[in-house]
């Protein structure tokens, strides 16, 4: 049960804070892709109006085509701040470096995932070149005046396959001056509240003093799939934990059961020197509570040290463009050890008082005799 809930727990903490990582807990964006006028000014407004804002962060984002000599990939180039800790992938850098400001040769830096660095086969310290499309474009000159050159700084893996191999980091600025954008323009903000569980409320808020053609949409409204199946996902955990927990009790129930046969003989003799029923009962209640005891010491300590072993050396691996993260996700909560060493407990003793009354009311000729 220790290990069922750890990994059910994991699971959901490991999933939210990925999509996190992405979108915050709001994202504000335009119909059209209009810009946001005047990022700054609008940052100190929204935090003057809504409180409950933490932090915010600005960025563009531009549908581009990522070109090597030897390969290519569409994907969605996305400029963000360098000192941005809000973006899940500028922590999950694998090889080289985070954006740095300005690259040595003075190449906007670019961040790949470690799938679209292996579609373009290109690595650290090379050259990409991207295109953005417009519909505008008609002449040899307007396409040129589209084309931007890169230079990978680093390559990051959130273990969300399908998500990283659709976006590409650079600096907020290097994405203004490449989408057209003035200094102060951006495509939107991600915002981040003081909890997850009040997104939703958070965007509303955040909608009702925003105008069109600018807009909010909450984590849950983003990602609808994704939380609809974490919530799935919990669905079973009643039945799977109520079967683990009759399994549990019909052991304990023949484990005694058993002892009971063993020690008929035995039983006899004692109710024929005079034990009474309450002692015999006692006996068994004593041997119960020894194996209920014994087994949550042991339960918790074999939980805890599978758990330990496989958050921090990762046993066992996931495929990452199925779960969305590359191994099994561990979450260790003291309070599950509190809830199922009690619930053990409680449900162990219950199972002990049918073979203790059983053996309390055996007869002692027919033990004599069963001997």
């Amino acid at each position: 049960m220790i290990v069922t809930l750890a990994i059910l727990s994991g699971f959901e903490k490991k999933l939210t804070d990925n999509i996190v990582g992405y979108t915050a807990h709001a994202e504000i964006t335009s119909y059209g892709n209009r810009p946001l006028p005047d990022y700054p000014g609008s940052s100190k407004y929204l935090r003057r109006k809504l409180p409950e804002i933490t932090a915010l962060s600005p960025f563009v984002e531009q549908e581009v085509v990522l070109r090597t000599p030897n390969g290519i990939s569409g994907i969605v180039l996305q400029g963000v701040l360098p000192s941005d800790s809000m973006t899940l992938a500028l922590r999950r850098i694998i090889k080289g470096s985070t954006l740095p400001s300005v690259t040595a040769d003075s190449l906007p830096a670019l961040l790949l995932s470690k799938g679209v660095a292996n579609d373009l086969r290109t690595d650290i310290g090379k050259t990409v070149t991207a295109l953005r499309f417009h519909e505008g474009m008609q002449t040899r000159e307007d396409l040129l005046s589209h084309l931007e050159k890169f230079r990978v700084t680093g390559i990051f893996e959130t273990g969300m396959t399908e998500y990283d191999n659709g976006l590409a980091y650079t600096t907020l600025d290097a994405a203004q001056k490449f989408s057209g954008f003035s200094p102060t323009q951006v495509s939107g903000f991600r915002v981040l509240g003081s909890d997850l569980s009040q997104a939703r409320t958070l965007s509303k808020n955040i909608s009702k003093i925003i105008r069109y053609p600018y807009f909010s949409q909450s984590v849950y409204d983003l990602y609808p799939t994704i939380f609809g199946w974490i919530e799935l996902q919990k669905k079973p955990i009643p039945i799977i934990l109520g079967l683990i927990i009759i399994v549990a009790a019909f052991n304990v129930i023949s484990t005694l059961l058993i002892m009971v046969i063993e020690k008929t003989k035995t039983i006899g003799i004692l109710k024929s020197l005079g034990a009474a029923n309450s002692g015999i009962a006692r006996i068994f209640l004593t041997e119960g509570m020894v194996i209920t005891i014994s087994g949550v010491l042991i339960g918790n300590i074999i939980g805890f040290a599978l758990s330990w072993l496989e958050l921090h050396f990762h046993l066992f691996k996931l495929r990452s463009d199925i779960y969305f993260m590359s191994s099994v996700p561990i979450s260790i909560d003291w309070e599950h050890y509190v809830i199922v060493s009690i619930i053990a407990i409680i449900i162990s003793l219950s199972a002990t008082l049918i073979p203790a009354r059983i053996a309390s009311r055996v007869l002692p000729l027919t033990a004599l005799k069963f001997g």
